[in-house]
């Protein structure tokens, strides 16, 4: 399945989520944003994506600009911004960039449905198509820092990040592993997944975005 479709469809998914919804119910996986404001962000977001505009990513300011910038907008307003930015990305989605709003969409689609207390979709097919870049990005990073190669047994097949023979496996899902990098899970918790090794030799790089969740957060 090619990029697009699993975006829109994430994109429905959480259009049909937050219908009737309150817009202000706490978003704990994203602490400080509401409903309202991770919808804001991804329409933000997307324009960002077409414009080329990645200031802040490193620092996080990158997403709390989208949200800051629309706090007065009301949630039909975000819808709307998402749709017109999404007619604007269409290019978007054949290039490399179309993994990345994979990640994006499916992480946050699941940030809303553990606030809303609606989980679903973890074993789906999207869940691994948002694996993609993420893993890429894992494996690169091992590589330029010299950590020693580990192996991830999920539920369709191993993946072997770094170089070289594996040091340790992690046994886990794609759901689990997609929150453990994508910073939605405390460093403690990630120790407790299912470890041949010491965790703590690759703790550190399975922080995508520089860091590990403070507090766990159960879902």
């Amino acid at each position: 399945m090619t990029n697009a479709p699993i975006y829109d469809a994430a994109k429905q998914r959480i259009t049909s989520l937050v219908e009737g919804r309150d817009p202000q119910t706490p978003v704990a996986a994203t602490p400080g944003w509401s409903v309202k404001d991770v919808v804001a962000h991804l329409a933000g977001g997307l324009r960002d994506f077409v414009d080329r505009r990645f200031d802040g990513v490193e620092s996080g300011e990158w997403g709390e600009r989208q949200v800051r910038d629309r706090r007065d907008n009301s949630l039909a307003d975000a819808f709307a911004e998402w749709d017109a930015n999404r007619e604007r990305a269409e290019p978007l989605f054949d290039s490399p960039m179309g993994s990345v709003l994979i990640s994006e969409v499916i992480a946050h689609e699941h940030d809303l449905r553990a606030a809303l207390g609606v989980p679903g979709e973890r074993d789906s097919v999207d869940v691994r198509a948002a694996l993609t870049k993420p893993l890429q990005q894992l494996d690169q990073r091992m590589r330029d820092n010299d950590v020693p190669a580990l192996r991830i047994t999920l539920e369709h097949g191993d993946r072997v990040l770094g170089h070289g023979e594996p040091a340790g496996t992690l046994r886990t899902t794609s759901f689990e592993l997609m929150r453990a990098i994508g910073g939605r899970r405390s460093a403690d918790q990630i120790k407790a997944l299912d470890w041949e090794g010491d965790p703590d030799t690759w703790i550190a790089a399975l922080a995508l975005f520089g860091r590990h969740r403070a507090e766990p957060f159960s879902e």
